[in-house]
Parts: structure tokens; C-alpha cells; sequence
């Protein structure tokens, strides 16, 4: 029996994100991605339950992606790092970041 609670094919991948609240805007990047979620393994992060606006480009296309997300997994709250899920992510943009993610895992 597996715990693995993610469900979308994951790429380890670096991207920079733009993650937007109620208090201005910062860059991050990226340690994986899925179309349901990103995690920063190096962001100084918000509370869980907190709510940001994304907008990122995946390698290769020009139009941004731009969704809500909540902050779900703060693993170590002293530290860095957080996990959000993609709240409002349009169907054709999952398909791309799932399209993206095979592609990505497959070359590894």
C-alpha cells in the first residue's frame, strides 16, 4: 500500500514562478512540478492555507500559465519550502504541464 498522495505525474524541473498575494508579488523557483501542484524547495513560505495567484512559462512555449493556488505542505516551518495546488487551472493548461511532465520524465 503506497502514501503517496500525489495523483499527476511530477518532473523535476527548474522554472521560476511568480507568486502573487495580497502583499506584493516574489520570484521562486521551482524543484517539481505537476498539473496538480508546484513545490519550491528553496522559498521562504507563506502558511499553510494561504492563497496566491501564479503565472509561469514552461520551457519552450510563450504564453504564461496563471492560476490560484492554496499553500498545502510547509515541511519544515523554520526553513524553506512549500507546496501549492493549483486551485483554477484551466483544462488546457493541465494538459500542457501533463504533456510537458512525460516528456520530462522520459528523458531522465
Amino acid at each position: 500500500m503506497s502514501f503517496e498522495r500525489r495523483q499527476a505525474l511530477r518532473a523535476n524541473v527548474v522554472i521560476a514562478v511568480e507568486v502573487r498575494d495580497s502583499r506584493g508579488f516574489s520570484l521562486h523557483s521551482t524543484r517539481d512540478l505537476s498539473s496538480g501542484g508546484v513545490y519550491f524547495d528553496r522559498a521562504i513560505p507563506h502558511s499553510v492555507g494561504a492563497r496566491v495567484q501564479l503565472a509561469f512559462t514552461l520551457p519552450g512555449e510563450t504564453r504564461a500559465i496563471r492560476c490560484d493556488g492554496e499553500v498545502v505542505n510547509v515541511p519544515d516551518k523554520r526553513g524553506y519550502g512549500m507546496g501549492i495546488r493549483f486551485l483554477d487551472l484551466s483544462p488546457g493548461d493541465a494538459t500542457l504541464i501533463e504533456s510537458f511532465a512525460r516528456e520530462a520524465t522520459e528523458g531522465t
